[in-house]
């Protein structure tokens, strides 16, 4: 199943059990050689669960600028990528692009033939964990014992790129005016697949936060807001999920529609639509058990 069309690029600091998983997941369908990591602070763990892939340290260096470089390095390397395949995959580590299960394909078989010279732009989905009737762990997979989601169009990024064009600073933008998604593509956003990895994944954000204002001159770090202490509510956050409602289909053609229908320019050569928030959960249907696996 591997082949050399298709690169997947992404960036890890210490996010062991994403890195696992990512590798698995994008590893087993492209092979570890088609795969760039950028390397925050350069940790052995990385290396050590990432061997064969392809590393690109950075120093973990104290600055308020972290997302801009990150991005900026980003389409630098997506960039020179391009040049080598027909699709870059880019995305971050705790995303998992996945081709739905009754097109008969997964994403590798789907891009083995998907047309190029285009941005694909998958459809946004999060995973929650609803802990009253998901108790199994996800030490093998997180689709399965997770089936809960919820649409976060903030997540419906342009994701695989055969273009020229920039990505937009987080990855939700793209200087392409077509908004070219395939209905049979999404991308699951997994911060919210488990109640204790959130955790701990927090207490390391935290503890990074930390650090790295004892580095700064002014004693402040300017980085994601939900990476820092103060503004974590773990169980009101979890428990919130468990209150909302859960449709009994996955239609999510409405969704589609508002997206392609309010499709517009969002200034410096990017393109848009407009991302509201929707109340309701949908559970996927069973045929998604897996799809985050590579088969052997």
């Amino acid at each position: 199943m591997h082949t050399d069309t298709t690169a997947v690029l992404t960036i890890c600091r210490d996010d062991r059990y994403f890195l696992e998983r990512f590798v698995q997941y994008y590893g087993g369908l492209f092979g570890r050689n088609n795969i760039y990591i950028i390397s925050h602070g350069d940790e052995p763990m990385v290396r050590e669960v990432a061997e064969g892939c392809n590393i690109f340290p950075v120093p973990a260096i104290e600055t308020s600028k972290f997302t801009m470089l990150h991005w900026r390095t980003k389409n630098h390397l997506k960039n020179a990528l391009r040049q080598w395949y027909k699709h870059v995959i880019v995305c971050d580590v705790d995303e998992f692009i996945v081709v739905d299960p009754a097109s008969g394909k997964n994403l590798a078989t789907w891009l083995d033939t998907a047309a190029t010279g285009t941005f694909y732009t998958a459809m946004g989905l999060e995973i929650v964990h609803l802990r009253d009737r998901e108790p199994d762990g996800i030490d093998q997979g997180i689709l399965g014992p997770r089936l809960h989601t919820q649409v976060a169009l903030h997540y419906a990024k342009p994701c695989i790129v055969s273009r020229r064009g920039k990505i937009g600073r987080g990855g939700h933008y793209a200087e392409y005016d077509q908004l070219n998604m395939p209905e049979f593509l999404y991308l699951f956003h997994m911060k919210y697949c488990d109640f204790d990895l959130f955790v701990e994944t927090a207490n390391r954000r935290n503890a990074f936060i930390e650090d790295q204002k004892k580095l700064a001159t002014d004693g402040k770090v300017r980085t994601n807001p939900k990476w820092f202490a103060d503004n974590r509510a773990d169980e009101a956050t979890f428990a919130a999920f468990a209150d909302r409602p859960v449709e009994t289909g996955f239609d999510l053609s409405h969704i589609r529609q508002a997206m392609h229908d309010s499709w517009e320019p969002r200034g410096n050569d990017l393109w848009h639509f407009h991302r509201p928030e929707y109340k309701e959960l949908y559970k996927l249907p069973d045929r998604f058990a897996g799809a985050d696996v590579a088969p052997d």
